[in-house]
């Protein structure tokens, strides 16, 4: 994970989207060039607070100003990101979504993925399939580069 400036809050990525997508819910996300604001990332959020916004699928995603300076991030094979104005830690200790405009940070705090595992519905009933968990004793690698723009 890594914080930018709050100015960044352009998102453009070329991958799966437009909405918020995991391994084992992406049927209606397709992989296509979107962009969005770090707040529209929030869009599909929960109830009880938690990591939001993934997008699968992911070969570049660049974050910029109004300018359009900002980062870049590409990788050779695939990435998971999410980008919110939120740190993981206070999104988990939020106990309800009312709370997410008390918590809003100006920073973007970016997430980079190299595998996220199924959502399934364990909260009322299986975990993901075995095929949508992330792989035991199986080394698995990612890279990807950042530049500036």
């Amino acid at each position: 994970a890594m914080v930018l400036p709050q100015a960044l809050d352009n998102i453009q990525w070329y991958g799966s989207g437009p909405h918020e997508n995991y391994s084992d819910r992406k049927t209606s996300a397709f992989v296509g060039q979107y962009n969005a604001t770090v707040k529209e990332m929030e869009a599909e959020h929960y109830v009880r607070a938690q990591s939001m916004g993934n997008r699968e699928d992911i070969r570049r995603v660049s974050f910029t100003n109004a300018n359009g300076q900002g980062v870049k991030i590409s990788t050779s094979g695939k990435l998971n990101f999410s980008a919110l104005h939120f740190a993981d830690s206070a999104l988990w200790n939020a106990r309800h979504d009312y709370e997410l405009d008390n918590i809003r940070r100006p920073e973007v705090y970016v997430s980079l993925d190299c595998i996220q595992q199924g959502v399934g519905n364990a909260s009322c009933g299986p975990p993901p399939l075995k095929e949508y968990m992330i792989p035991e004793n199986t080394p698995l690698r990612y890279s990807f580069r950042i530049e500036p723009l």
